[in-house]
């Protein structure tokens, strides 16, 4: 199995230009794709994409696309926006484990029995600016392969 991971950090913002940017952004980086002569077809676009809501996600998606994250489940460690996803092609990645989709990992909690200064933990009660000093503002999310058998491309 192999592929190609784009990683983004799309431009962040609520208001009608930055989400139009972010649906550019996310256009011209599958016009890429579409374009590209290379036998790979495994691509999977990732990253903050800075997407506020489901709205916002069904216009931004590029055509034969979809996100794991299409609940629109919150990624980030102080709102409830669903920051983050991860987008693909079912026509040629199907070896994204669709049924397991995507599970967001709750940073606060994981990394809290780590902590080893002589500081109070930041993370409780929940300082947003100290916590994303030392880890993220953004939650860990996962998602699984599952190897077929030999590579389609």
């Amino acid at each position: 199995l192999d592929f190609v991971l784009i990683s983004v950090h799309l431009k962040p913002g609520s208001g009608p230009g930055n989400r139009n940017r972010r649906k550019h952004e996310l256009s011209a980086i599958a016009d890429w794709i579409y374009e590209s002569k290379s036998p790979e077809k495994d691509y999977i676009v990732l990253g903050d994409m800075n997407i506020y809501n489901s709205k916002e996600l069904s216009i931004a998606t590029p055509e034969g696309f979809i996100s794991l994250n299409d609940e629109c489940r919150a990624t980030n460690t102080q709102s409830n926006k669903p920051y983050d996803h991860v987008m693909y092609r079912p026509r040629h990645t199907g070896e994204i484990d669709a049924e397991f989709d995507m599970a967001v990992i709750d940073l606060i909690e994981a990394m809290a029995p780590y902590w080893n200064l002589d500081t109070p933990y930041p993370g409780n009660p929940y300082d947003h600016d100290e916590f994303r000093k030392h880890f993220s503002d953004h939650h860990p999310v996962e998602f699984r392969m599952k190897i077929l058998g030999s590579d389609d491309d």
